[in-house]
C-alpha cells in the first residue's frame, strides 16, 4: 500500500480525487484504487515544540497557575535534545496515521510546496519512526490537470532534506529567541507587563515605530518652484525652472527663498520669450508588470481595496484550496517557468468559460513577455489562474482578488502599452526650463485595467512639436508654493513591501547593496501573521488603512538592545535560512550561532533596568472624557480617554505622554503609571 500524507484535509482530498477509483471515505483517510493507495492528512503541524518547563528542573517553584516561575536562574534555556509533543486536538489523527504507517509499503510526503510543508510531514514520519521508502509530490496548483501531472512526477523525498532543515532551523531559532528573551526582558522589566520578544516581530515593530517617530518629529519646509507658460502657435504649456546652484537653494536642491523665486519668474515675464535648446519626442513601450508574488498581491489589494495582509492571504489560500482556481499563494516569485507557456491556451480557454471571454479576446497565446524565465523560479512560481474552478461562484473579496490575478496573467499575452514621450528644454532670462509630457498611442495591456486611480501617472500632457532654435512666446509666469511632506504612515501593503525590501531602510552602503540582492524580514508565509501578532499584543493598532505603533510598542523598542530590534539582523538570518535550504550552510552551525546570540542577550537583560507596563491597545481617537491629574513627565494637564475595551487612559496635552492604570494603585505617586 502507498500512503500519501497531506498537510491538511483539503489537500488530501484534492489528491485522492485524482487517484484511481474506487474511493472509500474513512475516518481520517480515504482509500483509493481498492485500498492499494491511501491518502491521509495532518492539520498543519500536529506536533509542536514543548514548553520551556520541560527543559527546566522540577525544583523550580510553581506560580498560582501551576506553571514553573520565570527566573533568571534557569536562563538561557538551551535544549540538549529537542522534544516535540503531539497537539491535544490531533491525537486521534496521529493514531490514524500511525496505524496506516504499519500497513504501508511506501509513503509520499504531500506537504505544501515550501519549507514548512516539507517539515511538517517529515516530522510526522520522524516522530512515528517511519524508516521505509519515501517520495515527495510537489503541488503548485490543485486543479485536476496540475495534480495529475504532479502524480506522474514523484521525486525522492531525500532530495528535499535541506528544505526541511531550513524550516527546522527557523522553528528552533524562533523558540530560542522567543522563549528566552521574552522571559529575560520581562524579568528585567520593573513595570507590570510581559515584554514579548520575537525574531521577526520585534524588528517589524521597530520599522513601524521608527516611521511614526519620523512623522511626529517632522518639521515641514517651505520651498518654491518658478514656472513659465510658453506658447507655440495655439498650444500653450507650462515649463518648470531647472534648479541650479545659487543663493536661496539649500543642500536638498530646493529653492527656499521666495524673493529669489519671484525675481526669477519676474525676469522671465519681462523677457517675454523662450528659445528651444532641446527637443526630444519618441514612442516608448511599457511591458506588462510581472506576475504576483504574495507580497505584491498584498500590496496591491491593500492600496485598491483596503484589505489587510491576513485577509489577502486567507482569500488567496481559499482560491487555491477551496476553489482550485489559482496556484499556490505563499510564493516570493513573480516569474513563470518557460515550459508552462504551452499551457496558456488551455488556461485562457478555461477563463473564457469563467466570465473573462472579452478579456481573453484581446490576448494572444503566441506572445511571450518577460515573465517567462525558468532561471528565476524559486521554490514556486508567480500566482496565476488555473483556468478552472470548483465550488460556488466567487463573491466579495474573493472575486476582487481573483480578478486581479486573472488580469495580471492575461496582461502577459497583450501587446505593450505604447506612449509618446516628449521633452522640451527652454532657455529664458538666462535660466533653463523644462517640460515633459506623455500621450498614449496604444493602450495595450492597460486596456485590461481600465482607468486606475493608483497607477502613479499624471494626467496626459500633450506638448507641441518643436525644433531646436524655435523662439516661443512667454504668456504667463508664476511661482508655486510647496512644502516638504512627512513620510506616510505604514499600511498593510506598504509594511509588507518594507519587510520584503529591507535594504531601503539601511544607511550603510555595503550592507544595503548586499541586502538588496536577497534579504527581507520574515517570509511570504509568515508576514501577515506577524502583523496580527503585534496587533493582538497591543504593540500596534490600525486606524483605517494606517498601521501605527502604540505607546507600549514604542517603549518596548526603546528599551531593547539595537541588535535585537535592528531589521538588518533578522534579514541576514533569513539569508542564512535560504542558504540552508540551498545546501550551502549547515543548520547546526546556524543553531549554534543562535544559541550564542541568545546567551549574550540574556546577560544583557540581567544588567538592564526597564520600566514598561503591560501593553494595552488604544484607538487614540476617543473623545476627551474629563481632565486628568498632572502629567508625571512634564507637569502639564492630561485628558482621560478610553480604549476600545472601555478602560480609561491618560494622554498629556503637552508632551503627548501616555499613562495607564497601575495594578498596585501606587505607581508614579498616583493610580497611573507611565508607558
Amino acid at each position: 500500500m502507498k500512503l500519501f500524507i497531506a498537510e491538511k484535509p483539503s489537500l488530501g482530498k484534492a489528491i485522492a480525487h485524482n487517484l484511481p477509483a474506487p474511493h472509500k471515505v474513512c475516518t481520517g483517510y480515504i482509500e483509493c484504487d481498492g485500498g492499494k493507495v491511501v491518502v491521509t492528512w495532518g492539520f498543519g503541524h500536529i506536533f509542536e515544540q514543548v514548553e520551556p518547563d520541560f527543559y527546566t528542573s522540577d525544583a523550580v517553584p510553581l506560580n498560582s497557575k501551576g506553571k514553573k516561575k520565570w527566573r533568571f536562574d534557569e536562563l538561557p534555556i538551551l535544549p540538549d535534545q529537542w522534544k516535540l509533543a503531539p497537539k491535544n486536538e490531533a491525537k486521534e489523527q496521529i493514531k490514524v496515521i500511525r496505524d496506516l504507517l504499519k500497513k504501508a509499503d511506501s509513503v509520499v510526503n504531500a506537504g505544501d510546496p515550501d519549507r514548512e510543508g516539507q517539515l511538517l510531514v517529515d516530522e510526522i514520519l520522524d516522530e512515528l519512526h517511519w524508516k521505509g521508502p519515501t517520495q515527495r509530490i510537489w503541488l503548485a496548483a490543485l486543479d485536476e490537470q496540475s495534480v495529475k501531472k504532479a502524480l506522474t512526477n514523484l521525486k525522492d523525498n531525500a532530495g528535499y532534506r535541506n528544505l526541511r532543515d531550513s524550516a527546522e532551523a527557523r522553528s528552533r531559532a524562533d523558540w530560542l529567541m522567543g522563549m528566552n528573551l521574552t522571559r529575560a526582558f520581562t524579568l528585567a522589566n520593573r513595570g507590570s507587563g510581559v515584554l514579548s520578544v520575537g525574531r521577526v516581530q520585534t524588528p517589524t515593530l521597530r520599522l513601524i515605530a521608527d516611521r511614526d517617530d519620523a512623522i511626529e518629529n517632522f518639521k515641514p519646509k517651505d520651498f518654491y518652484a518658478p514656472r513659465i507658460q510658453a506658447a507655440k502657435d495655439d498650444v500653450s504649456f507650462w515649463a518648470a525652472w531647472l534648479v541650479r546652484d545659487l543663493d536661496g537653494v539649500d543642500t536638498d536642491g530646493q529653492l527656499i527663498n521666495k524673493s529669489v523665486a519671484d525675481a526669477i519668474a519676474r525676469k522671465a515675464q519681462q523677457d517675454g520669450k523662450a528659445t528651444v535648446s532641446a527637443f526630444e519626442s519618441s514612442e516608448k513601450k511599457q511591458q506588462a508588470p510581472l506576475g504576483f508574488s504574495l507580497s505584491e498581491l498584498q500590496k496591491v489589494c491593500s492600496a485598491k481595496f483596503g484589505m489587510s495582509a491576513k485577509e489577502v492571504l486567507d482569500v488567496a489560500q481559499e482560491l487555491y484550496e477551496t476553489h482550485k482556481c489559482a496556484t499556490y499563494p505563499r510564493t516570493d516569485c513573480r516569474f513563470l517557468p518557460e515550459e508552462q507557456h504551452d499551457d496558456a491556451g488551455n488556461v485562457m480557454s478555461g477563463l473564457s468559460k469563467l466570465g473573462y471571454a472579452d478579456a481573453v479576446k484581446g490576448a494572444s497565446s503566441s506572445l511571450k513577455s518577460g515573465i517567462w524565465d525558468t532561471k528565476k523560479i524559486t521554490a514556486h512560481h508567480a500566482i496565476i489562474p488555473t483556468g478552472s474552478m470548483t465550488g460556488s461562484a466567487l463573491s466579495g473579496n474573493a472575486q476582487k482578488v481573483f480578478d486581479l490575478i486573472v488580469k495580471r496573467y492575461l496582461a502577459q499575452f497583450y501587446p505593450p502599452y505604447v506612449y509618446r514621450a516628449t521633452k522640451i528644454v527652454l532657455d529664458a532670462a538666462s535660466e533653463t526650463w523644462t517640460a515633459s509630457g506623455n500621450v498614449q498611442v496604444s493602450a495595450g495591456w492597460k486596456a485590461l485595467e481600465g482607468k486606475s486611480d493608483d497607477d502613479g501617472e499624471d494626467a496626459p500632457v500633450s506638448l507641441p512639436v518643436c525644433k531646436k532654435g524655435d523662439v516661443l512666446r512667454i504668456t504667463e509666469t508664476d511661482v508655486q508654493s510647496k512644502q516638504t511632506k512627512a513620510p506616510s504612515r505604514f499600511t498593510d501593503g506598504s509594511l509588507i513591501e518594507a519587510m520584503s525590501n529591507i535594504h531601503k531602510f539601511v544607511d550603510d552602503k555595503d550592507a544595503k547593496a548586499k541586502l538588496k540582492e536577497t534579504s527581507g524580514i520574515g517570509t511570504e508565509a509568515t508576514r501577515a501573521a506577524i502583523l496580527e501578532t503585534l496587533l493582538k499584543r497591543g504593540f500596534i493598532e490600525r486606524k483605517g488603512k494606517q498601521i501605527i505603533s502604540t505607546p507600549a510598542g514604542r517603549a518596548l523598542i526603546n528599551a531593547l538592545p539595537d541588535v535585537l530590534t535592528n531589521p538588518v539582523t533578522t534579514a541576514r538570518w533569513e539569508d542564512i535560512l535560504s542558504a540552508i535550504a540551498d545546501g550551502r550552510v549547515s543548520a547546526s552551525v546556524f543553531e549554534q550561532k543562535q544559541r550564542e546570540f541568545v546567551s549574550e542577550l540574556v546577560q544583557t537583560a540581567k544588567k538592564s533596568q526597564i520600566n514598561i507596563g503591560e501593553s494595552r491597545p488604544s484607538n487614540g481617537t476617543g473623545k476627551p472624557q474629563k481632565k486628568g491629574p498632572k502629567c508625571g513627565v512634564c507637569g502639564k494637564s492630561t485628558i482621560v480617554l478610553k480604549t476600545k475595551t472601555g478602560k480609561d487612559w491618560l494622554k498629556c496635552e503637552s508632551c503627548k505622554s501616555a499613562f495607564w492604570p497601575s495594578r498596585d494603585g501606587k505607581s508614579c505617586g498616583t493610580k497611573w503609571e507611565s508607558r
